[in-house]
């Protein structure tokens, strides 16, 4: 039998304590036994998957009442004599889980643990996956350091735990998705569903259904009722994205659900309201949009509370080659070849090439990449047509390999769809490589307050690489 989780089991009767134990290690559960509260208290850092708890004892409700402040997720199965129910009833009410009575019943104890232990890893593990969500999407772990995304990761900080409606407006590609959802998941409403609508995709005719739902007989394929995107976010958020599409109808729709946050599902007159918050997001001017009469004025000062701007990756070079540490390390499971570098005239002509279709379009061709390189490193060859014109000449000494793990890891943008190249283009007028490889640097030097090994560190790579880039870019008089 394999063993089950640790249990406390805490009681002044020896004979009582022994058998409760035995019956437990019988069912394969690892138990340790203690004579008074104190002791189990001192224990907590075991983190048992249960306590059973006799509240007959010296000061037993006392004792539960510090169980709780100390671990309130935690369940406690209290045991009480059975002419003291009423201390029973009074545990019940400071947080136990159940409450059995002397004698204990061997069948009773076994259920009653069972349950305890199976909500106590759902509790453990429903903790977890919000923790697990909230680091995913903390602005912390959007990839880039550059100073137009500490703006932004500054405003998702500012806007995050107030419930005010966010616009977010950015370029196609740019992650604008990833933004709302690192506001959701750092906001009051993390707990409930982040819930999307694509407002350009959705035919007009179905945009009414899609928000609010029907009920059944509501149109002749309504066979059953069904919630609309307004409801499933109800406690969370609801995103709209390309809300520049929506069409006229729906936006007086909208903006009626907005005033009181009520609606009616289609089919019925039955106010429902909803606790939500409101992200919209658009690649599109949408106060351009106001002024040829193309989306509603009052519906437009509705969302555009508080607006985020995200800058095009064209306006970022210097988080280029951190995105693409990034996806090399994403994608390596992907493909059978271990490529861990990236050559000087490829990373060249990537810094350079505009990228019409953001951080979306890069992601694409480092894998693309990825999959054409016959060997560990993506050369010049390997890249697109288009972004090879971008390279003129070598970058620092001839044709030098940069490692990807010269460059520091950052969380993922959730990026996946492919987007359509534009024509090339002239080279920007922006910074040069060097100069781009000068600033990281310096940058680190600064976090660091001048401190190499661990500024190395914090770009991932060896200190005798970071002391020939001081001496190359002569950073330290």
């Amino acid at each position: 039998m394999a063993t089950k989780e640790l249990l406390f089991v805490v009681d002044t009767e020896t004979p009582h304590r022994k058998m409760m134990a035995g019956w437990l290690q019988d069912q394969g559960y690892r138990v340790k036994v203690f004579d008074n509260g104190e002791l189990c208290l001192n224990m907590l850092d075991e983190n048992p998957g249960a306590i059973c708890l006799d509240i007959n004892m010296s000061e037993g409700l006392d004792i539960l009442k510090r169980l709780k402040l100390a671990n309130r997720d935690i369940p406690v199965l209290v045991v009480t004599e059975n002419d003291a129910v009423d201390s029973a009833v009074e545990a019940m009410k400071i947080g136990a889980f159940d409450y059995m009575t002397k004698p204990v019943d061997k069948v009773r104890l076994k259920t009653n643990v069972d349950r305890a232990i199976e909500m106590h890893t759902m509790i453990t593990k429903i903790q977890r996956l919000q923790g697990e969500l909230k680091e995913t999407y903390s602005y912390k772990n959007i990839v880039g350091q550059s100073d137009a995304m500490k703006q932004v990761f500054a405003q998702i900080d500012e806007v995050s735990g107030i419930n005010i409606n966010v616009f977010i407006h950015g370029e196609s590609g740019t992650g604008k998705e990833l933004v709302a959802k690192a506001l959701h998941f750092n906001s009051a409403y993390k707990t409930g569903d982040f819930v999307a609508i694509n407002c350009g995709a959705i035919p007009e005719e179905l945009q009414e259904n899609e928000f609010f739902g029907h009920e059944k007989g509501a149109y002749t394929s309504a066979d059953d009722s069904r919630m609309g995107k307004l409801e499933v976010a109800n406690g969370g958020t609801l995103f709209l994205d390309e809300v520049g599409e929506m069409p006229a109808k729906m936006q007086v729709k909208l903006l009626r659900f907005l005033q009181d946050k009520s609606f009616e599902r289609v089919g019925s007159n039955k106010k429902i309201h909803v606790d939500l918050r409101i992200i919209s997001a658009t690649n599109k001017d949408l106060e351009n949009a106001v002024r040829q009469g193309r989306f509603r004025e009052d519906l437009y000062y509705r969302l555009v509370v508080y607006t985020v701007s995200i800058p095009p990756l064209r306006k970022r070079e210097e988080d280029i080659p951190i995105l693409i540490n990034h996806f090399l390390k994403k994608y390596k499971s992907d493909i059978i070849k271990k490529i861990t570098t990236v050559s000087s005239y490829a990373l060249e002509a990537l810094v350079r090439y505009t990228w019409p279709g953001n951080v979306r379009q890069l992601e694409n061709e480092i894998y693309r990449a990825m999959v054409s390189t016959r060997t560990d490193t993506i050369q010049i060859e390997n890249l697109s047509p288009e972004i090879q014109k971008f390279r003129e000449g070598s970058v620092g000494e001839d044709n030098r390999f940069i490692p990807a793990e010269d460059h520091q890891e950052s969380a993922p943008p959730a990026f996946s769809a492919p987007t359509t190249q534009s024509p090339p283009v002239s080279p920007p007028a922006g910074p040069t490589f060097d100069e781009i490889e000068k600033h990281a640097f310096l940058e680190a030097l600064n976090r660091t307050n001048g401190n190499v090994p661990q500024a190395a560190k914090d770009l991932g790579i060896s200190r005798a690489t970071f002391y020939r880039k001081i001496k190359k870019y002569r950073l330290v008089n």
